[in-house]
């Protein structure tokens, strides 16, 4: 990823330290109609981080396979 690709949102995968890290973004419109604004648009290359997940160390699959032993 270029240099200077910041990126706000805590809970995705690709952001170490505000800068993106994937190798590539997808910028999409969200279909709201407000396209015109940085509100309408997206980022598709979102992957959302599960925190407690993470922390415990543990791939999505074995994750659910302890949520649902648990639920």
């Amino acid at each position: 990823m270029p240099a200077g690709v910041k990126c706000q949102v805590e809970e995705c995968t690709y952001n170490k330290e505000t800068a993106c890290v994937a190798e590539m973004i997808e910028v999409t419109s969200n279909g709201n109609d407000v396209v015109g604004t940085n509100k309408g648009t997206m980022c598709g290359t979102f992957d959302y981080r599960d925190h407690y997940r993470a922390d415990a160390g543990l791939s999505k699959k074995e994750y659910r396979e302890r949520f649902d032993e648990q639920h």
